[in-house]
C-alpha cells in the first residue's frame, strides 16, 4: 500500500459574509466559538439521540446523530473532540455531526473525562469503554471509523493503534475500517506545557503516550489533514507519522493545507465555514472510498 500526500490551497469567497469575521474571531475561545457554531448549525439531516450513557460517570455520556438518508455500506463514525484534554463538550460538536450525517454518515460524540480530574491514560479508557458501547448497543454493520480533532486526534490514533484499549472491551481492532486524524498530535515529546505534563505525568515524556509508538503493519488505514499555519499543534506530528506508517506498508492518505491554521481543520465541517478550505470535501471523498 502506498502513502498519498497531496498540499490544497486555502480558498477564501471573494465576497465577505457578515458574520464570518466575528465567527472566525470566536474560533480563538472555544467554548464561545462552539456555542456559535451550534446557533447557526442547520437541525436537517439526522435524528438525535442524547445523553447516552455508556458508562456510570456523569462524563460518560455519548450523543448519537443518526443520518436520516444514510449512504450504502457506511461506517458508524465515533468523533472525538478536542480541548488540550482538558475541556470540551459534546453538544458542541453538532456541527460535525450534522455536516457528515447530512452526508449520510452516522455519528457518536462521546464526552470523556477530562483532566485534573483524571490523567492519561483514563481519558483513553473512557473512549474505549464509548467505542465498544457503540459497537455492542448499535453492532454497526459496516464498522467503525474513528476520528477526532487535535487532542480528540491523538485519543482516536491511539485507539486505532494501541491495541490494548480496545482489547480491554474484546474489541477486534478489525472492526476500525479506518481512523481521521484532524491536526493531530502524534510525536511530541518532550512536554514543555507545564498543563501537559500534568496531563501526561512527565517533561521528558512516557512512550506509551505517542501514538507513533504503536504503529504495527496490522493497523487499520488513516487521513491524516494538517495545516501549514498550525501553531499549536506543528504539522510535523502528521508528517513523522504518515512516514511510520507507510514504512510499515500501511494506507495513509496525508494532506496539507496551506494557510489553514490549528482550529480550522474542524471549523471547516459547520456548513457556515465550508467554503473555506477543502477539508470537509475531502473528509467526507475518504469515507466515500472506504
Amino acid at each position: 500500500m502506498n502513502s498519498e500526500i497531496q498540499w490544497t490551497d486555502q480558498y477564501v469567497y471573494p465576497r465577505a459574509v457578515r458574520w464570518v469575521l466575528p465567527l472566525l474571531l470566536l474560533l480563538t475561545l472555544q467554548g464561545c466559538a462552539l456555542r456559535v457554531l451550534d446557533a447557526v448549525t442547520p437541525s436537517r439531516g439526522y435524528s438525535l439521540e442524547a445523553g447516552l450513557a455508556y458508562g456510570d460517570h456523569p462524563r460518560q455520556k455519548l450523543d448519537y446523530y443518526q443520518a436520516k438518508e444514510p449512504k450504502a455500506d457506511s461506517p458508524l463514525i465515533v468523533f472525538f473532540y478536542g480541548g488540550s484534554w482538558q475541556e470540551g463538550y459534546k453538544e458542541g460538536y453538532r456541527f460535525v455531526a450534522q455536516g457528515l450525517a447530512e452526508q449520510g454518515y452516522s455519528v457518536v460524540v462521546p464526552d470523556y473525562r477530562l483532566h485534573p480530574e483524571v490523567q492519561f491514560p483514563t481519558f483513553l479508557e473512557d473512549a474505549a469503554l464509548a467505542v465498544a458501547w457503540v459497537e455492542q448497543q448499535f453492532q454497526p454493520e459496516h464498522g467503525l471509523v474513528l476520528m477526532g480533532h487535535s487532542a480528540g486526534a491523538h485519543m482516536a490514533a491511539m485507539l486505532a493503534l494501541d491495541e490494548q484499549f480496545l482489547n480491554a472491551h474484546s474489541i477486534d481492532r478489525d472492526r476500525i475500517r479506518a481512523w481521521v486524524g484532524l491536526s493531530g498530535p502524534y510525536d511530541f515529546l518532550p512536554l514543555r506545557d507545564p498543563a501537559l505534563v500534568d496531563v501526561f505525568g512527565a517533561a521528558d515524556g512516557i512512550p506509551e503516550t505517542q501514538p507513533i509508538n504503536f504503529v504495527d503493519a496490522a493497523a487499520p488505514p488513516a487521513l491524516l489533514v494538517h495545516g501549514t499555519s498550525d501553531r499549536l499543534v506543528g504539522s510535523f506530528n502528521s508528517s513523522n507519522l504518515a512516514e511510520a506508517m507507510a514504512a510499515d506498508g500501511l494506507e495513509v492518505d496525508l494532506r496539507f493545507y496551506s494557510g489553514i491554521r490549528h482550529v480550522a481543520t474542524v471549523a471547516n465541517f459547520s456548513v457556515r465555514l465550508r467554503g473555506r478550505s477543502e477539508v470537509f470535501d475531502d473528509v467526507v471523498d475518504y469515507l466515500d472510498r472506504l
